[in-house]
């Protein structure tokens, strides 16, 4: 059923190939971006190889999601009014200082021999208040540099820099890692948001249309969740990423030291090649989506991509092979780069100009927020149950709540905008 839009990666025309690349500004931003993230890579496998060996327990490693996911929870509804009111640029200038602020403060403590799981479960939450006021504000930065026409590209390309983190960061990190220690890591990632922080010092970029100020926080809040209400179509799209949030989430990516160490026997550089697998499963995809100008049926390709990557998740808490679980790992990254470049881009396009930032801040809010369930969720049934079964007992629980959303909302399966 997915042969025709999926079609559309053949027949793209030349003009449509990478069309965010012809704007000099993207250009710029989309190479400084892919440095901060390589370094966010650096540090997911520093961060959770560096709590399992202080702590040795799944819990923690779910609570250090909850730490980070939190702060989405409470802000990230806020974080879109900040984005329809304020200059998008200033608001992530000021998201990015506090990156970095998180990031040298865990690189300090780490290298001068203080740091416990305490430490990290406090910068986290600092690095997670930074994500949620900036995410919204990042969302529709990239909408005024390159435009509605060259969105799916620009956010397609947005997400290859997001997911090179997961190819050069995990393996870069896994080197530094083993040959100089996390400290020196964490401080290495703290100067890969200097670069990212320049360039919005410098650049300016002005909104196609003056968006009218959006009044009282209560009254923007309410006008912004309206609108989301309004179309049931749109927040099925937002539901079929909720339901992998909550109850998988990053938590999933947390738990692979145990994979790692106690299913697949292998080591750090192992982890690091795990991790790198859905890396560059998610780069390839992000890379094909950038290629084409549009891709028809958006829901049902959402839909289907959001299935197959719960099936893969399925599949790995089953494999006790190496290679296989790399294998899946890839389908893993594809699958959720195209439910989520798609959704972005079907949510912004069909938001109107003035409340774009809220509807923003709902879909991170459903996405990313909603993530703190899963990380003493899936972290207790993993101390409880297993690790394995823990991830794939929620999988097969996410598969039945897609299905559920396929039933409920057949409109889904054609929406196109």
């Amino acid at each position: 059923m997915t042969a025709g839009p999926l079609a559309e990666l053949a027949k793209a025309p030349p003009r449509a190939r990478f069309a965010a690349l012809e704007v000099p500004t993207f250009r710029w931003y989309w190479a400084t971006s892919a440095i901060s993230n390589t370094g966010d890579g650096m540090e997911n496998i520093l961060r959770n190889w560096l709590v399992w060996e202080i702590t040795g327990s799944p819990l923690w490693l779910g609570m250090m999601v909850f730490a980070h996911w939190i702060p989405f929870t409470i802000f990230s509804l806020y974080g879109g009014i900040l984005a329809d009111r304020y200059d998008n640029r200033k608001v992530q200038i000021v998201a990015q200082s506090l990156l970095l602020t998180a990031a040298v403060g865990v690189a300090v403590a780490t290298l001068g021999g203080f740091v416990t799981e305490w430490w990290i479960f406090g910068f986290l939450l600092l690095h997670g208040f930074a994500g949620a006021i900036g995410g919204p504000a990042q969302q529709t930065l990239v909408h005024d540099m390159v435009g509605p026409t060259r969105l799916l590209s620009a956010v397609s390309l947005s997400s290859s820099t997001r997911q090179v983190s997961q190819v050069i960061g995990p393996v870069v990190g896994g080197a530094i890692l083993v040959t100089f220690g996390p400290g020196t890591g964490f401080l290495v990632n703290a100067l890969t948001f200097l670069p990212l922080l320049a360039l919005l010092s410098v650049i300016r970029i002005h909104r196609a249309v003056k968006l009218p100020d959006p009044g009282s926080t209560r009254a923007a809040f309410t006008e912004g969740l309206r609108s989301i209400k309004s179309r049931a179509d749109l927040t099925s799209l937002i539901a079929i990423e909720m339901a992998p949030a909550i109850f998988l989430g990053h938590t999933f990516t947390s738990l692979l030291p145990i994979f790692v160490t106690e299913i697949l026997h292998t080591d750090e550089i192992g982890y690091a090649f795990l991790l790198a697998g859905s890396g560059a499963g998610a780069f390839l995809a992000a890379v094909g989506l950038a290629y084409v100008s549009d891709i028809p049926r958006k829901g049902l390709v959402i839909l289907v991509a959001a299935a197959i990557e719960v099936v893969a998740i399925l599949l790995f808490a089953a494999s006790t092979v190496y290679w296989v679980s790399v294998g899946l790992m890839l389908v893993i990254g594809a699958a959720t780069v195209v439910t989520q470049a798609l959704t972005n881009t079907t949510l912004q396009l069909s938001a109107p100009d003035r409340l774009r930032g809220r509807v923003m801040g709902a879909y991170a809010f459903g996405t990313q927020g909603m993530r703190v369930v899963n990380g003493p969720l899936l972290g207790s049934l993993a101390l409880a149950a297993g690790t394995p079964v823990a991830v794939a007992g929620s999988a097969g629980f996410v598969l039945v709540l897609l299905a559920v959303i396929a039933v409920a909302v057949p409109q889904l399966r054609s929406v196109d905008t």
